[in-house]
């Protein structure tokens, strides 16, 4: 095998996911040190539209989220909450017939007859209803702090923002799960790199899909929200972003019901990776737009490729099976002790963080443990969603939040686990131990998967 091919493998395994975990880090401890000073008067408040897409939710959950709204501190004759229903007219029908609007909340609940698009569909027909100045976009998982949209708006007027994002705070109903408890805790990460840290350095950052407050005029001058696309989110932003809006990270709180079982965050994470390929391609335009520094360019790339990673690597696991015969040593390196490092600041801040949440340090590790595994697990189809972003013709597919699910993804992740773990032991046997001992920490990921998912559906 030559150098060339060595060192491709090498920056696959080693290189690219020690870059990205560093990148990531570096803006945590800039969003970590983030003070935010909020004591500004607001004058007036402006009328605030809400819209809760929804599709195939629970009766219990839409009502729970009326309540939390109406509990919600603003001038309720400048609120309306707008239900965009795609569900079937029985359901939409028993939808109206058991809801209890609070009384002094306004409701708009609506039925799309041809649910054209995905949710961006829904949120764009919500828009067209709505006549609020803020715009602000609710799964209907989601709950309020009573001062939410308050400090929302206190750092729009602040800040002179097009629109800002919530602070997403994961909560579940599954005290038992180990999966929901490390993704509470992923949540907290992600929300302080990808959104306040990133904001604090002067990048540009996206809308979240949950938790959003736009100005109005904003959404007007660009246009709503594409129904051919499914990142939502992702790529409005990118047409907002291309216009000059400034889109800003606040410590306003939304709670957001996070995946409990694995099936649930297979279908989250692969969904978010073909849509953040989707936008990259298709919003190429409003990327590579000169009104973009290149240090800003490159940020949104590396943003947009935060998957990239957890396929490359599966990919070259593939490639070291055939090279086993040969007994080759392939991942001898010194990029080996970056990625260790690399590895070890991301644990070490990841049970930091989970501690800070009331987790002791054997729920810490644990929580590490599996969402580390959980993710190595869904690596092959993590490479599927995008690959699918690719394509011309995308599905959407709802998150089964606390459900019960069926599921014969374990199938193919134990095929590939005992394939890796064969592997490696064919390297060790030939005495090729870095590549040897890497495949079988890898291959564990998928059996740890297999051997323990079915507690959590």
């Amino acid at each position: 095998m030559n150098l060339l091919a060595e060192l491709m493998l090498q920056l696959a395994i080693f290189g690219v996911p020690s870059f990205l975990l560093i990148y990531q880090y570096i803006f945590f401890r800039a969003g970590v040190s983030l003070k935010e000073d909020l004591q500004l008067s607001v004058g007036e408040l402006p009328k605030v539209s809400i819209i809760v897409p929804t599709k195939g939710e629970r009766i219990e959950n839409i009502q729970g989220l009326l309540d939390n709204i109406n509990e919600v501190e603003w001038d309720k004759s400048k609120l309306e909450v707008i239900i965009v229903s795609d569900d079937s007219s029985s359901y939409y029908e028993e939808m109206l017939n058991h809801l209890k609007v609070p009384k002094d909340l306004k409701v708009k609940i609506l039925r799309r007859e041809k649910p054209i698009g995905y949710k961006s569909g829904a949120l764009r027909e919500g828009f067209e209803y709505s006549d609020g100045d803020l715009i602000l976009t609710l799964d209907v998982d989601a709950r309020l702090q009573k001062d939410s949209l308050l400090k929302a708006f206190r750092h729009m007027l602040k800040f002179g923002c097009d629109a800002v994002t919530m602070n997403w705070v994961g909560y579940t109903g599954n005290r038992y799960s180990t999966l929901a408890k490390a993704l509470m805790v992923s949540t907290i990460i992600a929300d302080i790199s990808l959104l306040k840290g990133r904001d604090s350095k002067k990048m540009r950052i996206f809308p979240v899909g949950c938790g959003t407050m736009f100005k109005r005029t904003a959404i007007e001058e660009v246009g709503p929200w594409d129904p051919s696309m499914i990142q939502d989110d992702l790529e409005i932003g990118a047409r907002l972003i291309n216009k000059g809006k400034r889109i800003c990270a606040s410590s306003s709180s939304v709670f957001v019901e996070v995946p409990d079982n694995l099936v649930s965050f297979y279908i989250q994470q692969t969904r978010w990776a073909m849509g953040s390929i989707e936008v990259l391609v298709h919003r190429r335009k409003e990327i590579f737009s000169k009104n973009l520094s290149l240090r800003e360019k490159l940020d949104i790339i590396v943003f947009l490729l935060q998957y990239v990673p957890i396929a490359l690597t599966f990919l070259a696991a593939l490639v070291l099976v055939p090279l086993a015969l040969f007994g080759v040593d392939v991942l001898r390196t010194p990029l080996l002790v970056l990625w260790l490092g690399a590895l070890g600041i991301y644990g070490f801040n990841f049970i930091k963080t989970a501690k800070k949440t009331g987790l002791n340090l054997l729920e810490s590790m644990r929580a590490l443990g599996k969402i580390s595994s959980y993710t190595v697990a869904i690596s092959p189809f993590i490479l599927l969603g995008l690959i699918s972003g690719l394509r011309k013709e995308r599905k959407y597919i709802v998150t089964p939040k606390g459900k019960k699910v069926t599921t014969r993804i374990q199938y193919p992740i134990s095929a590939f686990g005992v394939l890796f773990l064969m592997t490696s032991i064919i390297y060790l046997l030939h005495a090729s131990w870095v590549t040897g001992l890497w495949l079988l920490y890898y291959s564990i990921g998928y059996v740890f998967t297999v051997l323990t998912f079915k507690r959590e559906l």
